[in-house]
């Protein structure tokens, strides 16, 4: 059987994505997800129960990491929020860690968490905090796939602009101290698998459905073949990835596959 076959079989046996979101307050991370479920609308959160807290518009109710929440408009993406470690509080890291071993271990595959994204903001003083480091020099359970994303970029270019250089010389320095801030991160013990910088996510004439392309490309390829075409066949919003991914990997298989069979029916 083809690997895409095998996919499209994993793609029966589950019927969500779920992603676990990590970064300080002010990081961008709701805005993010937005512009990832290519939605205005705020999240429904829900209890243990199931139920929805909060209807969409209403902003309250977040960081609760137990209390996961979709977009109406692509409820197949299961998110949990986590505040970040800024307050230096040693039980936020353990809550984190309880968190995705919790689900590492889950049998019901509608438990599993599938990815983590660690948002990151330019704070030049404190761009790696130590529990932090921690998280990143402590074995996880599972193999779930942490994806680091560096928000607000245009806010690391604000930092180092000079008036006496030009745009691209004032981006160059920027990219610089990015990559010089975000080095010690990858030397740890168990760095993140990929990286991702994204910028003006709040301006809706800017390149961000490019930005969460390269999001959605770099988290596919950290996971496995099977959970990748998952993932990817949840791209509602993204046709266009859909078919290059489908295209890509029926190549490298046999037989055929029919596209829509891959995507998910609301």
């Amino acid at each position: 059987m083809s690997d895409i076959f095998a996919a499209h079989k994993l793609r029966q046996k589950y019927k969500h994505f779920r992603i676990l979101v990590i970064g300080r307050a002010n990081a961008g991370k709701t805005t993010l997800l937005q512009r990832v479920c290519n939605t205005t609308e705020e999240p429904c959160i829900y209890d243990e129960n199931n139920n929805n807290l909060l209807e969409p518009t209403d902003g309250r109710g977040l960081h609760d990491i137990n209390r996961p929440f979709v977009f109406r408009n692509n409820p197949q993406f299961i998110f949990h929020d986590s505040i970040g470690f800024e307050a230096g509080d040693e039980s936020m890291l353990k809550t984190v860690q309880d968190f995705i071993e919790k689900h590492a271990k889950a049998t019901e595959t509608n438990e599993q968490l599938h990815a983590i994204w660690f948002c990151f903001t330019p704070d030049r003083a404190r761009f790696l905090l130590e529990l932090e480091k921690r998280f990143f020099n402590e074995k996880r359970s599972g193999n779930i796939p942490v994806i680091a994303i560096f928000t607000k970029f245009d806010d690391l270019i604000t930092q180092v602009y000079d008036d006496h250089l030009d745009e691209r010389k004032n981006r160059e320095r920027a990219e610089t101290l990015l990559k010089d801030l975000q080095a010690p991160l990858f030397k740890l013990e168990y760095p993140p698998k990929t990286s991702v910088c994204v910028e003006d996510l709040h301006h809706d004439n800017g390149t961000h459905q490019e930005q969460v392309k390269l999001l959605i490309r770099k988290t596919a390829a950290s996971l496995d073949l099977a959970l990748r075409m998952l993932f990817i066949s949840l791209q509602q919003n993204n046709l266009q990835l859909c078919i290059e991914y489908a295209v890509e990997h029926t190549r490298v298989g046999s037989g055929s596959v029919d596209l829509a069979s891959l995507t998910i029916k609301r």
